[in-house]
């Protein structure tokens, strides 16, 4: 089993006190943030633009995953480029010719990031694209709602995954997007899931510190060996 490793989504965090939200993150053990940005078409609300994407490049070191749930990535990787980016996220469904999103991301620095809806499974490509990819991102609940339930076709798509990538021996790990918490990721992780987003119901549960919650997930998930290497 791989070692589990958290992204923390900036949709979840306190925006209006963003200095200290930040600083709460890098003092904690995630890895990474998360940043959704939904154009209002690709999912029926809008969420996050560029200026707070800018705010958390120029104050910290954490890498950003740069979720883009939107109809036009292209347009949005152009717009965002300028800012420096890390990794960039691209809808499956969203995509005409994923090997030429693929390399306009690599050709701004960051790394390709393949991205699917709760409802979609994996196709006859997913293989093919997914080693293109530094991870595969798998949502389990619509993007751009948070309190949601986790949709059981989804878990059943992360378990097909992993059996995918395990039968040709493929690195590319699996990050669950969408209602994870103590009471959900286990079983998200027995699916493959070895990369976790933590939002509202999980990572910034009210009432209690970060890394009070981070480490009661990582209690949950039920790891054991400390050996094996970080994703990032």
């Amino acid at each position: 089993m791989l070692k589990p490793v958290f992204s923390a989504s900036v949709s979840c965090m306190d925006i209006g006190n963003l200095a200290a939200a930040i600083k709460e993150v890098e003092c904690s053990a995630a890895a990474f943030f998360h940043y959704d940005v939904v154009d209002g078409k690709f999912n029926k609300c809008y969420i996050l633009g560029d200026t707070v994407y800018r705010y958390i490049k120029k104050n910290s070191k954490l890498p950003v995953e740069l979720h883009l749930a939107v109809e036009d990535p292209e347009r949005y990787i152009n717009i965002f480029s300028g800012y420096g980016v890390d990794y960039i996220a691209v809808h499956y469904e969203a995509m005409d010719n994923p090997k030429r999103v693929f390399q306009m991301i690599r050709s701004t620095g960051a790394v390709p990031v393949l991205a699917y809806r709760a409802e979609t499974p994996p196709g006859r490509d997913f293989l093919t694209l997914a080693n293109q990819c530094a991870w595969v991102l798998k949502l389990t609940v619509n993007p751009g709602f948070s309190g949601q339930q986790i949709q059981a076709e989804a878990i059943e798509h992360i378990r097909l995954m992993a059996e995918i990538l395990r039968n040709n021996h493929s690195p590319v790990r699996i990050q669950a997007d969408g209602n994870v918490n103590c009471g959900t990721i286990k079983t998200l992780y027995e699916a493959g899931a070895a990369i976790f987003t933590g939002g509202t119901s999980g990572l910034f549960k009210q009432g209690q510190p970060l890394q009070q919650n981070l480490a009661q997930l990582i209690c949950a998930v039920g790891y054991k060996d400390k050996n094996e290497q970080p994703l990032i």
